[in-house]
């Protein structure tokens, strides 16, 4: 009979499981000595059982294959594999007599219907926690990125701070960085000239190996040195200090995509950068002839059915202010549910005050019934036994009791100082549209670059038209909602 120790823990969890090896080993080799156990062989492996493929798991399964009664040891059974496939192999094994038992530190199975029932539910139940825990890895990240913060590796410029979880700036890349926007917005440099001049300069990766063309305008897109993260299609808000200006950045999209770069405009056009052709993708540029200002596609790649319709820009003004329809409510509809929203605040606050109030007495009326506990202990008038499943008892409700102290002070958190900001940003919405209507083209252009991108045309009229945050979420605000619901959202 051969005695055998499967020790394993996950590679991506090296900081939580430092001592996990070390730790099952002595614990499996004390179980084993204590039944008489000498153990033959042991394995160690640091990878995840996720996915079948594991070198030392297939090397162990490939040894007791050629064994009889072998007597497996783990800690537990989802050490030995989170996933169908391996453990249909185990259970084979198990079958054919190379395994004739598999302990681990609280159960013992064998070759018999209920012990394989079980095992292939334990299986399960490690797959079925893999898949959770791909799925949680996933939501926490949206939390994450919902709170500013950056769930994977720095962009280039950026170090991620292992300590505090936060994103800082490198401090000798970070100027390289900045350099390159302000190279391209100025116009007189091309990402081959902004390549070649940085490299001259020292710029190089983080391991040592030089910057090429299409790493640049990866970074001259990546809003992140903004203060702005993407991820999924969604903006986020970043907690992390931005190496350029908000301006800065849109200049550098402006350059890239409205093909202004190469030589300074003498008239400014507040559309030009914003607008794309629906039908090929390029962008609509513009040119001033008899005293208006004409829009349309810069045909880029040949043969576009919309090149020759040429817009005046009073129409473009007409077209685009229907979008700022899906966002606007009424200036009365806004400071009702400001009101309501600040009394409501209040009552929640004062709920909050009462909550605590209470939690806080009940800690109290514990700590008493603890002191009196003690002094009928030490008056001899319960038994030892008595007094510390009663002291267990106070402990779990004592610890409970600060559990629930916690989440009722984090779950009220003072918003007060949120509404006004979150008023003006309605208020915003519902002055856009006359903005731009009427404003100046300087102002025309701030609307834009405040409230929409993407804008696409398509025979003469909007086509699609993405919101910037948050007035993404006002346009999905149902306009038939009753006022309960509208509060509520």
């Amino acid at each position: 009979m051969k005695y055998i120790l499967y020790a394993r823990k996950s590679s991506e969890q090296e900081d939580r499981q430092a001592m996990s090896i070390p730790a099952q080993i002595n614990e499996l080799s004390q179980m084993a000595e204590k039944l008489g156990f000498r153990i033959d062989k042991t394995y160690e492996e640091q990878m995840s059982a996720k996915k079948f493929g594991r070198p030392i798991f297939n090397e162990m399964l490939e040894y007791i294959s050629k064994q009889k009664d072998c007597v497996v040891l783990a800690w537990k059974v989802d050490r030995l594999t989170r996933n169908i496939f391996d453990g249909a192999k185990i259970i084979e094994l198990l079958e054919n007599g190379n395994i004739k038992e598999i302990r681990t530190i609280d159960k013992v199975i064998m070759d018999n219907p209920i012990d394989k029932f079980m095992l292939s539910i334990d299986f399960g139940v490690g797959k079925k926690y893999s898949d959770d825990l791909s799925v949680n890895v996933k939501r926490g990240n949206r939390a994450r990125l919902a709170s500013g913060g950056w769930p994977s590796m720095a962009p280039l410029g950026y170090f991620n701070n292992k300590a505090d979880k936060t994103i800082i700036i490198d401090p000798l890349r970070a100027p390289f960085i900045c350099k390159m926007f302000e190279l391209y917005v100025k116009g007189s440099h091309s990402i081959n000239d902004i390549v070649k001049t940085l490299y001259e300069q020292g710029f190089r990766s983080r391991g040592g190996k030089r910057i090429y063309k299409n790493q640049v305008h990866r970074i001259l897109i990546n809003p992140f040195y903004s203060g702005i993260m993407v991820r999924d299609g969604k903006y986020y808000a970043g907690n992390h200090e931005p190496i350029i200006s908000k301006q800065l950045f849109d200049d550098a999209q402006t350059a890239l995509f409205g093909k202004t770069h190469s030589k300074k405009q003498k008239h400014f056009f507040p559309f030009r950068g914003f607008l794309r052709c629906k039908s090929c993708g390029c962008a609509l540029t513009a040119s001033t002839k008899k005293g208006h200002d004409y829009y349309y596609c810069t045909n880029g790649k040949g043969g576009c059915v919309e090149h020759k319709k040429y817009m005046r820009s009073e129409h473009l003004d007409m077209i685009i202010a229907k979008a700022f329809n899906n966002i606007w409510f009424s200036t009365k509809t806004i400071e009702a549910m400001y009101l309501a929203s600040k009394e409501k605040l209040n009552l929640n606050e004062q709920y909050r005050t009462n909550a605590l109030g209470n939690i806080t007495k009940q800690l109290e009326f514990v700590a008493k019934k603890q002191s009196r506990l003690l002094d009928s202990h030490l008056a001899d008038l319960i038994t030892n036994e008595a007094y510390e499943a009663k002291t267990k008892e106070l402990g779990n409700e004592e610890t409970a009791l600060k559990v629930q102290f916690k989440k009722t002070e984090k779950s009220f958190g003072n918003s007060i100082s949120t509404l006004e900001p979150t008023k003006q940003i309605f208020l915003q919405a519902n002055r856009a549209k006359n903005e731009l209507l009427n404003g100046k083209n300087e102002k025309k252009r701030e609307v834009l670059e405040t409230l929409l991108w993407n804008l696409e045309i398509k025979g003469r009229e909007l086509a699609t038209v993405s919101y910037k945050m948050p007035y993404e979420a006002l346009k999905n605000h149902p306009k038939n909602g009753d006022f309960s619901l509208m509060l509520g959202r």
